[in-house]
């Protein structure tokens, strides 16, 4: 406290005791799918597009995940978390992921093995690239220095100068280089174990890495749902506080994944999930689909904490310029994302001006009025074609059966404000206090 030597007048400022609530954010998606290359297992947070294909590559004939990623940002998403999966032998295991990087050795003078090459991430992708050992550029390194070229699709995309036997790994490991890492003691060839020479890599020689594989032959449900212990599949999420917007779209229809993925954002309690039917589904099959009957028996899907789709867009795809139809889930969470920043997250994402999906080029099947009619009430949210109003969202209800819980906004809303509170008065928790 300050004294007061002298007459005058103080002025003191004092906090209130009383911190201001901030609200969380609301708009990051989170996306488990196939990609074509990247870091197995683990959430990655992605700003743009070009990001995306930078760390995880393009778009691939067998997988939704690009396109849904996309989608997401066409359709007014700015950020979301992403994870590559692959099939496991055992999920709990993350040593038995099925995936492998493309690899290649590098020979000395002698014809023996110098340095192995790995592709920077599992999958065939590595199969695209080439090494090419040059003479060092420096002159003091004319005996023990070399220059590493890095070549894809037979572009070179890389090249590290003035390297030696003995700073190649440092050089390049820690360089966050985007195609390759490297090994010069002790690797694994096949069942072999393989010694480095210790010798520089002969100049004037080429390799072509090989073996890639993308673990994807065998993959099942639950390689994407994943293990908690392990965490990998959805449960990659479980190190990362701020996702919003839950999608599985390469196991669009696949009920398990999608009753797991409700599962897990009610568990957590801190987002929502956006659920793929299959494709080409009747009216009633998508009836069916959500309540668990008819071809698709099992547990209805009875959530608050996420809603369904139906049916598939279509695009054009950007890899080829045809019409391709995907799962709704992509340029559904961009529009909620895009909802939240214009309007709030009050604001049910759908309509004519929120609900408008500007990059669909058409939908999977039309709707008629009393189709929708009798989907509606069930939570299941249509996405119709209107003459005057294009492509859009109309349906705003999550897949709980609590009437008090039925409205996307309202669940969304209710997400938003306990989370903004839990973590606006933490500071509390050691504070004196009394039962009163």
């Amino acid at each position: 406290m300050s004294q007061y030597l002298s007459p005058g007048v103080y002025v003191e400022e004092k906090s209130s005791g009383v911190k201001p609530i901030e609200g969380v954010g609301t708009s990051t998606g989170a996306f488990v799918g196939i990609t074509e290359k990247g870091p197995i297992g683990k959430a990655e947070l992605i700003a743009n597009w070009t990001q995306f294909v930078n760390k995880f590559g393009g778009y691939i004939a067998n997988g939704n995940m690009a396109y849904a990623v996309n989608q997401f940002f066409n359709e007014g998403g700015t950020r979301c978390y992403v994870v590559r999966t692959c099939h496991y032998t055992d999920i709990q295991d993350l040593n038995t992921k099925a995936s492998s990087p493309s690899a290649g050795t590098l020979i000395d003078s002698s014809n023996e093995p110098a340095l192995r090459v790995l592709a920077s991430s599992d999958g065939e992708w590595g199969d695209k690239i080439s090494i090419d050992i040059e003479a060092a550029t420096d002159p003091e390194l004319e005996e023990n220095g070399f220059k590493l070229i890095v070549k894809y699709n037979d572009i070179e995309v890389e090249a590290i100068d003035d390297l030696t036997i003995n700073n190649v790994e440092d050089t390049i490991n820690n360089n966050d280089l985007s195609y390759i890492r490297v090994e010069k003691d002790d690797w694994d060839e096949g069942n072999n174990e393989v010694s480095g020479s210790g010798n520089k890599p002969q100049i004037d020689q080429s390799i072509t890495l090989e073996e890639g594989d993308d673990g994807i032959n065998d993959q099942n449900s639950t390689d994407f749902i994943g293990d908690q212990s392990a965490q990998n599949g959805l449960y990659a999420f479980d190190v990362i506080d701020d996702i919003n917007i839950v999608a599985i779209p390469d196991m669009a229809g696949e009920r398990s994944v999608m009753l797991a993925g409700l599962n897990y954002c009610q568990n957590r309690s801190d987002c929502f999930f956006v659920a793929d039917p299959p494709s080409d589904l009747s009216p009633m099959e998508i009836v069916d689909f959500k309540k668990g009957t008819g071809d698709y028996k099992g547990n209805a899907f009875n959530s608050s904490y996420g809603a369904l789709y139906y049916p598939w867009i279509k695009i054009t795809d950007p890899a080829t310029g045809k019409i391709k139809t995907v799962p709704p889930s992509g340029a559904v969470a961009g529009t909620y994302a895009k909802t939240d920043t214009v309007r709030g997250v009050h604001k049910a994402p759908a309509g004519i001006v929120e609900g408008y999906l500007d990059t669909v080029t058409g939908i999977e099947k039309i709707i008629t009025k009393s189709e929708h009619d009798g989907l509606n009430p069930l939570g299941i949210n249509v996405i119709r074609s209107f003459p005057s109003s294009g492509i859009c969202i109309w349906g705003a209800r999550t897949l709980s059966a609590d009437p008090e819980w039925k409205y996307i906004n309202i669940r969304r809303l209710f997400i938003f404000l306990e989370e903004s509170i839990d973590e606006a008065t933490q500071w509390v928790v050691f504070e004196p206090n009394t039962p009163s």
